[in-house]
């Protein structure tokens, strides 16, 4: 009797566990993936951004040659060496430009996985406490359980204990027991021990 209800109490601590568990991958897997759509759509806007700026620079530069091309048409010397120093400023521009989108795609990613290993270290630490949680519950009720065992193990010989299913517990005894009236107004049944 107290195994049965020890193995249905397992077995519903096991499901209400694995439940559990499914609820705690479910949300997991969908904050990583909602994490995942927003890194990846920030590195494509600073992608976007960078392939932007260096679009307009490489045109200014096309103006800037074609200025040059003109100017030295004209044989203005002036505006060549103005022309030059345009394009050398532009060059510069362009490098520190380009290194800190490198930089951005470099460490990028970092800002955004970093929300998402902390949400994943709290679900699993609190997936860890709900285990601990539930093992020291089923130990507390297998100790009470074994406790109640060893109360009917001390019942004498020739009697047992039973239930009738709606909550009703009786002794059983072999023999028909004698009942008598004790002095403080109690009933009383002589028992064998063993």
């Amino acid at each position: 009797m107290g195994t049965n209800s020890m193995s249905e109490l397992s077995q519903k601590l096991e499901t209400k566990q694995e439940q559990a568990r499914e609820r705690i991958e479910k949300h997991t897997l969908s904050e990583l993936k909602r994490h995942a759509r927003s890194l990846r759509d920030g590195l494509n806007d600073e992608l976007a951004t960078t392939k932007s700026d260096i679009s307009d620079r490489l045109n200014q530069i096309t103006e800037l040659i074609e200025n040059l091309e003109r100017s030295a048409k004209q044989g203005s010397a002036s505006m060549k060496k103005s022309l030059s120093a345009d394009l050398n400023a532009i060059r510069q521009s362009s490098n520190e430009n380009r290194q800190a989108a490198m930089n951005t795609l470099k460490w990028g990613w970092l800002k955004y996985s970093l929300p998402a290993l902390a949400v994943l270290a709290i679900i699993l630490g609190a997936n860890w406490g709900l285990m601990q949680w539930q093992s020291s519950r089923l130990i507390a009720m297998q100790e009470q359980i074994d406790q109640a065992q060893r109360t009917l193990n001390q019942l004498p010989q020739g009697v047992r204990f039973a239930q009738d299913g709606q909550g009703k517990s009786f002794l059983i005894y072999e023999n028909e027991p004698q009942i008598f009236q004790t002095q403080s107004g109690g009933w009383a049944t002589e028992l064998k021990t063993r």
